[in-house]
């Protein structure tokens, strides 16, 4: 049952942020995801992050450095994570009760 509680929770996280916020964190979750899919294994999973590069392309078309672009998506993904966190806390508080 949480589980759903949560992806919602997370869902609604996503569409709150910023435009330019959301799309940076969409943009990686549908590069994960798809690789995610296609790969067999842990291992071919990350030699496929390898050769396919999916952070350089984005920062490419974002038009910042790899390092940009991955501190942005650090402190989205932490913003994200604080939200998450916090609803889960209370939604757990409140079913207590």
């Amino acid at each position: 049952m949480y589980e759903h509680i949560e992806e919602e929770f997370l869902s609604n996280i996503i569409d709150e942020l910023p435009k330019k916020e959301r799309q940076i964190y969409q943009a990686f979750i549908e590069i994960e995801d798809i690789l995610i899919q296609e790969a067999d294994t842990y291992e071919q999973l990350l030699n496929m992050v390898s050769t396919y590069s999916p952070h350089k392309r984005i920062a490419k078309k974002l038009g910042v450095s790899l390092e940009v672009l991955l501190e942005q998506l650090s402190d989205i993904d932490e913003k994200v994570t604080r939200k998450l966190e916090k609803r889960k806390t209370f939604l757990y508080w409140k079913s207590e009760l």
